[in-house]
């Protein structure tokens, strides 16, 4: 009864995440796949057989060469945010301090590159 008590003062979202924690690897591996199929289903056939060829070459990918790609992606995701926030004004302190901490060490990387250019 407490338990119930508890979850019923848990948000809709924490609810998921509860019930996400409690899921075996293999329930959470399904529901990821699941997932996947479902976002396949919606793109066109073009797309589909573009996401379908990424993903055959990052599986060819040996580990470090893959972590080093996802990484760079993520940097130049961030890297596109950046730009757009500087482009509507945004101060680049205020952009910078609005980089998640799990990009933050990557950006203040790419910095550090940058600064040994010049």
């Amino acid at each position: 009864m407490e338990q119930t008590r508890r979850q019923m003062e848990l948000s809709a979202a924490e609810q998921a995440a509860v019930q996400r924690l409690r899921m075996t690897p293999q329930q959470r591996q399904a529901e990821v796949e699941s997932r996947r199929r479902q976002w396949l289903d919606s793109l066109a056939p073009e797309q589909k057989q573009a996401a379908e060829q990424r993903r055959l070459s990052l599986a060819a990918m040996p580990p470090s060469q893959r972590r080093a790609y996802l990484a760079a992606q993520r940097l130049a995701g961030i890297a596109r945010l950046l730009r757009r926030d500087a482009a509507r004004g945004v101060s680049l302190a205020d952009v910078l301090a609005a980089v998640d901490s799990g990009g933050r060490a990557d950006v203040a990387w790419l910095a550090g590159e940058l600064k040994k250019t010049e």
